[in-house]
């Protein structure tokens, strides 16, 4: 393995640290964690790295992923603290030098299923360029990142994944040596269904004709990785094409076109009603006028437009650390542990807030050490401050 670690929300964005000392605790003490690395990890680089996601198979067990590149799961009869971690790898990364295959390190960072056999998947694909010899001039880590999203499929209730040759979402344009940032597509949110669709949000950054911000995409619920449609700003009908399989005449009608009013990546949706609730980790200006970073939660009726995100834990972001603190919260997602959906993804009497917490050395820098964190958390949500760990 690399000797550092590449984080999947690593950005550019320069965020200030506040905490929320009038924050109503709900919760004083964590749940505990989901996944502990000292104890639960099958090797030092088996860390958690992206939202944990999780769904119920076909023989009633539950699969609890938030891997990395070699992407691991928990495995238990219900969703709850410490499920035993289950070592076989799902999915792997092949550091493949080509940027066309798409194989340099892979993510599984979205999952779905409706039937447990089945199980359809997103994978957050990065390509290192200043890995591989010649293929990156600024020989960096940011400005040689390029990304794209992939599908996956299994058909064994999630214990193996096989990835789709052709990617869901992709720039336009080759990967090109001289590239000074990172350019692509960016950490899927969770799948969900509506109204006979299967929807995911994602991130883009800025390249030519791509402009940045949060983007949406869908498909049919029987639909294959090719399916997938972004909305361009007028309906879904956007198709993302692939330079190395295709000509390409027209950038512009393959780059997805940002949501309004989105700064920051939605990491997890769930509904109630007719009303969807989405997490994001983000530095926003709070009622009483200070910028806080921290989880924040936004509200939509129709996908497309939010309410304005209203804070739910103030914390110390991976990528703006408190170096007077020895952790770092990254990775939001909202699960029930009892819903009766596969998915866990209807709100009920109980909604866990799960993030993961990183621990930082005596230099600040985020080390092997990930755990998995819980918080029970109530509708209408209220916010809630993470302690430091004990």
């Amino acid at each position: 393995m690399t000797p550092y670690i590449t984080p999947l929300f690593c950005w550019l964005t320069c965020f200030c640290l506040a905490s929320l000392s009038t924050a109503q605790t709900l919760d004083p003490d964590p749940l505990g964690p989901l996944f502990d690395w000292q104890s639960q990890r099958c090797e030092r680089w088996d860390i958690v790295d992206t939202p944990a996601r999780a769904w119920r198979d076909d023989r009633g067990l539950v699969h609890l992923l938030a891997g990395a590149e070699t992407s691991r799961a928990s495995v238990g009869e219900t969703l709850s603290l410490s499920m035993p971690r289950d070592c076989a790898p799902r999915l792997t990364s092949a550091r493949n030098p080509d940027p066309a295959l798409r194989d340099d390190r892979r993510w599984i960072a979205s999952v779905f299923t409706d039937d447990g056999s089945r199980v359809a998947a997103l994978v957050h694909a990065e390509y290192h360029g200043h890995r591989h010899k010649g293929r990156c001039a600024a020989a960096r880590y940011m400005p040689c990142w390029r990304n794209a999203i992939l599908a996956a499929q299994s058909v064994d209730g999630g214990r193996s994944f096989e990835v789709a040759q052709a990617p869901v979402a992709t720039l336009p344009y080759r990967y090109d040596p001289a590239q000074s940032r990172r350019s692509g597509y960016f950490n899927p949110s969770n799948m969900f269904v509506h109204d006979g669709w299967l929807y995911a949000y994602f991130f883009a950054e800025t390249y030519k004709a791509q402009k940045r911000g949060v983007c949406l995409m869908r498909r049919a619920i029987e639909g294959n990785p090719h399916s997938w449609r972004f909305w361009n700003g007028q309906d879904f009908t956007g198709r993302f094409a692939d330079p190395y399989r295709e000509p390409i005449a027209d950038p512009e009608r393959h780059v997805c076109m940002p949501l309004p009013g989105l700064k920051s990546v939605i990491s997890s949706v769930i509904k109630q009603g007719k009303r969807f609730l989405a997490v994001t980790p983000m530095t926003a200006r709070h009622s009483d006028g200070r910028m806080v970073s921290g989880i924040w939660t936004m509200q939509s009726t129709d996908l497309l437009r939010w309410e304005a995100p209203k804070l739910l834990i103030a914390a110390p972001l991976l990528w703006r650390r408190d170096c007077d603190l020895p952790y770092a919260v990254a990775y939001p997602s909202l699960l029930n542990p009892q819903s009766t959906s596969r998915m866990f993804d209807t709100v009920g009497e109980e909604l866990w807030l799960i993030y993961v917490r990183i621990a930082l050395n005596g230099d600040c820098k985020a080390q092997t050490q990930r755990d998995l964190i819980g918080h029970r958390i109530n509708w209408p949500l209220q916010a809630v401050e993470v302690p430091e760990p004990k």
